[in-house]
C-alpha cells in the first residue's frame, strides 16, 4: 500500500512560492508512489480554501476548518483530519498548529503517524518553533542549506532528522536568448515589502541606471505594503513607462508575459532559501542579478559572473552596473544563461526536488518515531475556557453554537491561522549567526 503524507498548510496567499511548490511536489510524489494529499486550514474570513483552489485546482484536497480563531479550534478542525484520513507522516507548511493537534492524538492512541516540519524561510521564529516542538518532531525538511545548518545550531533537532529537499522549477530546454531591443528588460517579483525582500532598494536600482546612461525598462510584478511608497517615488518613470507596476500575477503570466520579455531578474532580498523566482527565471532563460542575501552562501549555487551576476545587500550601484555589463555584452549574457539553465538542470528542476523530497520523506518514516512529548496547554482565550468544569474541547464545541457576530474577526491571515506560536523576533545575535555560517561557505567566481 501506497504511504500516506498531508502537506498542511495555509489557504489565504493564493499567489506565493509556496503554492507553486505543492503545485508540482503532490502530484510528483503521487506519481513517486505516495497517496499525497493538500491539507488546507480554513477560517471565517482570511483562509478561503474554494478562492485557493480556484487558482490551484486540485482533486485531493482536504480542509480544517476553524470558525472560532481559538487555539483549541485550530486543534480540534486538525485531530478531525487526521484522525479520518491517518496519514503516515504529517507535514506542516507554516501550520504549527498540527503540532500539538497530532501530537495529542498519538498520546490518546487515535493516530500513530509521524510528524515533519518543512523550512522555507531564514527567520528566528521558524527555529523557536523547531525548538518548541523539537521532541515530537520525527524530521525537519529544510529547502536551503543554510536552514539546515540553523536548525542544527538552534533547533534541537538531532542531526540525522535534518533533511535537505530544495525547491524546484520547470525546466524548459526551447527558452532563447532574447532578441536585441532598445532597452534591458528587468523584472522584478514577489512580495513587495521591507525586512525581507527590501523592494524600496528598486527605487535606487532606478536611480543608478538613470545615472549610468543604461536604457531599461523594470516590470514590477508583485504586490505588497511598499507598493504606494514605490508607486510615489517612481511617478514619473511610471508615466513615461520606464516602470510598469503589474501587481501580483498569476504563475502563468509571470512566465509567459514577465520572464519571456526579461533579460534579467532583479533579487534585492536580505534572506532568502531559493528563492523560487530565481529558479524559474533561469530555467525560462533570464540572466539573475541578485544580492549576496543570507542564504546564498552555503547554498553554493549562484556563482558571480558564471551564472548570476552578484552584489552585495543594498549596493544598487554595484546592481546597476551589473546590469549595464550584461547590456553592453550579450556574450556574458549568453553565457550566464546558458549556465543558469545548466544549474537548474543538475540541482533544482522540477524532478530533482521530488525525488529529493521524495527521499527526505521516506527517511522520516525509515527512522525511529520521535518521543511523545506533553506540550502544554493552549492559554485560557475568555470566560468559557476558565471554567473549571468545563473541558477545553467543550469549551470550543459551545463557542461554534454561537453567532459569528459576537466572535471580532482576526486582523490579518497569521491571526487566524498562526504562522509561528513563539514569535521570536529576528534579533542581532540570530543575524550575525546566520550571515557568519553563511559566508564561510562563499565560493569566489570561477568555483562551483
Amino acid at each position: 500500500m501506497n504511504p500516506k503524507v498531508v502537506f498542511a498548510a495555509p489557504s489565504a496567499y493564493v499567489l506565493s512560492g509556496l503554492a507553486t511548490w505543492l503545485d508540482y511536489l503532490i502530484p510528483g510524489l503521487v506519481q513517486s508512489g505516495w497517496n499525497a494529499r493538500l491539507l488546507l486550514v480554513s477560517g471565517r474570513h482570511h483562509h478561503q480554501p474554494a478562492r485557493y483552489l480556484s487558482v490551484h485546482p486540485g482533486t485531493q484536497v482536504l480542509v480544517a476548518h476553524c470558525q472560532t480563531e481559538t487555539a483549541a479550534g485550530r486543534r480540534c478542525a486538525l485531530q478531525e483530519v487526521l484522525a479520518k484520513v491517518q496519514p503516515d507522516i504529517a507535514v506542516s507548511v507554516n501550520i504549527p498548529d498540527i503540532f500539538p493537534a497530532a501530537n495529542q492524538l498519538r498520546a490518546d492512541r487515535q493516530w500513530n503517524g509521524r510528524l515533519a516540519m518543512s523550512v522555507h524561510g531564514i527567520e528566528r521564529f521558524l527555529f523557536a518553533d523547531m525548538q518548541a516542538y523539537s521532541k515530537c518532531l520525527d524530521g525537519t525538511i529544510c529547502t536551503n542549506r543554510l536552514a539546515c545548518e540553523l536548525a542544527d545550531r538552534l533547533g534541537t533537532i538531532p542531526t540525522a532528522r535534518i533533511l535537505y529537499a530544495p525547491c524546484g522549477a520547470d525546466s524548459t530546454p526551447e527558452a532563447a536568448l532574447r532578441p536585441p531591443t532598445d532597452r534591458l528588460r528587468i523584472a522584478y517579483s514577489g512580495r513587495l515589502e521591507g525586512p525581507q525582500k527590501r523592494s524600496r532598494d528598486l527605487i535606487f536600482l532606478v536611480r543608478s541606471l538613470d545615472s549610468l546612461g543604461v536604457p531599461f525598462l523594470l516590470d514590477i510584478a508583485g504586490d505588497g505594503p511598499e507598493m504606494p511608497a514605490l508607486e510615489q517615488a517612481l511617478t514619473s518613470e511610471k508615466a513615461s513607462g520606464a516602470v510598469v507596476f503589474r501587481g501580483r500575477v498569476a504563475p502563468e503570466v509571470l512566465r509567459d508575459d514577465v520572464y519571456a520579455q526579461a533579460h534579467a531578474l532583479i533579487i534585492t532580498s536580505h534572506w532568502e532559501t531559493g528563492p523560487i523566482v530565481a529558479w524559474e527565471a533561469m530555467a525560462q532563460g533570464v540572466c539573475v542579478v541578485s544580492s549576496r542575501y543570507v542564504g546564498s552562501g552555503r547554498e553554493t549555487a549562484l556563482v558571480h559572473e558564471e551564472n548570476a551576476m552578484l552584489f552585495e545587500i543594498g549596493d544598487m550601484q554595484e546592481a546597476a552596473l551589473s546590469m549595464q555589463l550584461l547590456w553592453n555584452s550579450p556574450t556574458l549574457r549568453a553565457r550566464i544563461v546558458n549556465a543558469g539553465k545548466d544549474l537548474i538542470g543538475s540541482r533544482y528542476s522540477i524532478e530533482r526536488s521530488v525525488a529529493s523530497w521524495d527521499a527526505a520523506l521516506r527517511r522520516v518514516l525509515a527512522m525511529p518515531p520521535a518521543p511523545h512529548q506533553m506540550l502544554e496547554k493552549p492559554p485560557a482565550r475568555g470566560r468559557l475556557d476558565k471554567w473549571q468544569w468545563l473541558s477545553p474541547d467543550a469549551a470550543e464545541k459551545v463557542r461554534r453554537l454561537l453567532p459569528d457576530s459576537r466572535r471580532l474577526p482576526a486582523a490579518d491571515p497569521g491571526g487566524e491561522w498562526p504562522h509561528a506560536h513563539n514569535a521570536k523576533p529576528s534579533d542581532a545575535a540570530f543575524w550575525k549567526l546566520a550571515q557568519g555560517l553563511d559566508r564561510d561557505y562563499r565560493l569566489p567566481a570561477g568555483q562551483a
